[in-house]
């Protein structure tokens, strides 16, 4: 009886034993299976986390990257404008010196250099009847500039440019090298430039052109420089209309003009409604005081602004030329040349006196020169006109940029006038202090007052 008892005693705590046994193998392959699926689990998400890190580093590398182009524009853009207001200031203080005679001229002066000639466009030309020396006018002109130009396209950040004129004559060719540089400077890209055409086929090409340009508030439409306001009223106004039409939300900002009439002056007039209704945000750069007068009085709606012309921002030009003839005269034979006879008729020059008279409006330049783009065509043209001025030592000219070039040059010239006066009107605002500059009537007033340039050219050569 014991030993039975005893036995199946054995037998259950055997068989307890063995339960317990079992229970452990089982809690035992849970907790590997547990820590393997950790195991697993912690592999699968390595990965993952790696590739956050990454990309949490890239955001970082592209957000600093970004804000250290921000700072850069930000800062070039400040030191650009910080330089163009001690240049104007610069400026300022050469022509302060240059002129300062008595306290109460001195005071003037200051008040007039202190000016902002946006607001007060009347008194651009207040210094230039005291300025006597080349130099002296083309830095009085680019600080005009530099202030007119800075206030209207300088918080732009693209432009366009429409209406150049794309021809021989050196002058135009001159305005766009100007207009280029002038921009470059205030920190404005060009992304379009469009010729002056006078076919509606041209027009219907540029129409097709304008479609790759995005608009926006950051463009602004710029109105090539010259002297064809009034030359050709329903061209221009065809011309105006489809980039006004284009850009309704730009600005349009005119480059230095003036006034030329071939017919009644109410023909220009039927630009005004289109002008109009822009208001204010048509701004009209005049280059001499009777344009000025002329647009202030039809165009009120208009802002209006007297401007010296625009070539003034090439700066002075240094030639290496030897001058092979002592008086150029560059003489129109186009539409704007003087119709009258006696205009034709050339007087006799002395014998010692070697001369040569044309014109710069060159054909075979025209076709021949090289450059892919009307515009790199132009430019090179532009330097072209300034050698033709280098072979002479006097010009005489009835173009207006032949006599500009001529002064941004240093060469002593006489300035004559075209069929549209604007010679006259533009030397009358500007340039009638510069002592080696003349302006004549007529043609024999033109060859006295060269062979007196000339002869104080020679003696001054002499001297050195």
């Amino acid at each position: 009886m014991d030993m039975q008892y005893g036995t199946r005693k054995q037998h259950e705590v055997r068989k307890a034993q063995l339960q317990l046994q079992t229970l452990r193998r089982l809690e035992v392959r849970s907790t590997n299976k547990n820590h393997n699926c950790s195991i697993e689990t912690t592999s699968r998400r390595k990965p993952a986390r790696r590739l956050r890190r990454r990309i949490g580093l890239l955001i970082l590398l592209f957000g600093t990257t970004v804000l250290y182009f921000a700072y850069f524009q930000a800062y070039k853009t400040v030191q650009s404008t910080i330089q163009r207001q001690h240049k104007i200031a610069n400026l300022a203080r050469t022509q302060m010196r240059a002129v300062t005679d008595t306290r109460n001229t001195d005071q003037e002066i200051r008040t007039f250099l202190q000016a902002d000639l946006v607001e007060h466009p009347n008194m651009a030309d207040f210094l230039s009847p005291k300025l006597t020396s080349a130099e002296e006018v083309i830095n009085e002109a680019q600080r005009i500039h530099s202030m007119v130009f800075q206030n209207l396209i300088g918080k732009y950040k693209r432009a366009v440019i429409i209406c150049i004129f794309n021809a021989p004559n050196k002058g135009d060719n001159a305005i766009l090298v100007a207009e280029l540089a002038l921009l470059q400077q205030l920190g404005v890209t060009v992304v379009g430039t469009f010729e002056y055409t006078f076919s509606k086929n041209a027009n219907a090409k540029q129409r097709m052109n304008l479609l790759s340009i995005p608009r926006g508030r950051d463009l602004v439409v710029l109105v090539g420089g010259g002297g064809y306001l009034g030359a050709f009223p329903k061209i221009c106004r065809n011309n105006l209309k489809i980039f006004i039409n284009y850009f309704q939300e730009s600005e349009l900002i005119f480059f230095p003009n003036s006034v030329s009439f071939l017919g009644p002056p109410e023909a220009i007039l039927a630009s005004s409604a289109l002008l109009a209704r822009y208001k204010r945000r048509c701004t009209i750069t005049l280059r001499d005081r009777w344009s000025y007068k002329w647009f202030v009085k039809h165009f009120p709606a208009n802002r209006i602004l007297l401007v010296p012309d625009i070539a003034f921002a090439i700066g002075s030009v240094k030639t290496i030329q030897v001058p092979t003839y002592d008086i150029l005269w560059v003489k129109r034979n186009d539409w704007e040349a003087q119709k009258d006879k006696k205009y034709k008729c050339i007087p006799p020059f002395p014998p010692n006196v070697t001369y040569i008279i044309e014109d710069w409006d060159n054909d075979w330049i025209f076709r021949k020169l090289p450059g892919k783009s009307f515009v790199e065509q132009m430019q090179f043209r532009a330097w072209v006109g300034f050698g033709i001025l280098g072979k002479a030592r006097v010009i005489i000219s009835d173009r207006l940029h032949a006599h500009i070039m001529s002064v941004l040059a240093g060469k002593p010239n006489v300035v004559m006038n075209s069929s549209t006066r604007k010679g006259e009107h533009y030397y009358n605002t500007w340039t009638a202090g510069i002592t080696n500059t003349r302006f004549a009537e007529t043609n024999e007033q033109a060859v006295e007052q060269a062979l007196q340039l000339l002869e104080t050219n020679l003696q001054k050569s002499n001297n050195y």
